[in-house]
């Protein structure tokens, strides 16, 4: 059987697609991570410590970061930074639709490693 591949989630970034009222979605990262795990991904999902804040679960995250199945920031911290170092420390691709642009100069290789996503009703698709 093959090595399933890391990939590093943008939390905030998934929680926010396409979202009709501009609230955060749970059920974007949860259907997300699914599917990855479904396609042989090993996904690490990380989310900034001001989510729980705004999510339209924040109880569920909550357990979800609990159980580790998501890593919260650090109060104060930068996510974009946090999924970069995470990125670079551990070789994985970044799934994001956020391009880093404040990232590129110092961190040339992103673009190399970024990989956008559309959601569909039955889950993540990697394009």
């Amino acid at each position: 059987m093959p090595r399933r591949k890391n990939v590093v989630i943008d939390g905030n970034n998934l929680a926010y697609y396409l979202s009709p009222t501009g609230t955060p979605r749970l059920s974007n990262i949860i259907r997300a991570r699914n599917s990855l795990i479904n396609a042989g991904y090993r996904p690490v999902v990380i989310v900034s410590a001001a989510l729980k804040y705004r999510i339209d679960d924040p109880d569920k995250l909550r357990s979800m970061i609990q159980e580790r199945k998501v890593i919260e920031t650090r109060r104060g911290t930068n996510d974009d930074l946090a999924i970069i170092n995470y990125a670079l420390k551990y070789n994985t691709d970044i799934v994001s639709n956020d391009r880093f642009l404040d990232y590129l100069d110092r961190y040339p290789w992103i673009p190399d490693r970024l990989k956008k996503y559309r959601m569909t009703p039955s889950g993540l698709i990697l394009i």
